[in-house]
């Protein structure tokens, strides 16, 4: 942080420091330099987290109800090979008539995190998971990035979908 610039009585700077990011051999260090000159922060409030915790492994029966069940259909992730956090899918099927169906499903984010809260405000002063070479900085709390609101194999998720 500059606490003093450059005037008639002195030609230089005065600064203090804020935080110590690393050391300038560190492994990964470029990354957490460029990170932290965008502020972008990888850690999340205490507040947050909480209330991450909050947030179900699984959805319940009750979660599945006056759902549409699109459990038997073959459904892939459209993320890349090395995601953790799989929140889109497609399927694609053949109807009757000739015609194709697709399928696309986002997952449901918007039933875990409630319009207001933290995580919600978090989430919208994040607004994007950034992608560095060597990591990941999530929108949302693991918790919820790679567990309840990942379209993961052989799991129950819930998801916002279109059919066409």
């Amino acid at each position: 942080f500059i606490d003093k610039y450059p005037s008639k009585k002195h030609d230089f700077f005065v600064a203090s420091v804020l935080d110590v990011v690393g050391h300038s051999t560190d492994a990964g260090i470029d990354v957490l330099e460029v990170l932290e000159s965008m502020d972008i922060v990888s850690e999340f409030p205490e507040v947050v987290l909480k209330e991450a915790e909050n947030v179900p492994d699984a959805p319940s029966e009750k979660d599945l109800e006056g759902r549409l069940d699109l459990r038997d259909e073959i459904t892939f992730t459209i993320d890349g090979a090395d995601a953790k956090d799989l929140d889109d899918a497609v399927h694609i099927k053949p109807l009757k008539n000739g015609n194709i169906e697709l399928g696309v499903h986002i997952a449901d984010v918007s039933y875990y995190v409630t319009e207001g809260s933290a995580l919600d405000k978090e989430a919208l002063n994040r607004s994007t998971s950034v992608y560095v070479t060597d990591r990941v900085v999530p929108m949302l709390p693991e918790r919820l990035s790679n567990g309840i609101c990942s379209l993961n194999p052989q799991v129950d998720r819930l998801t916002q979908s279109a059919i066409m």
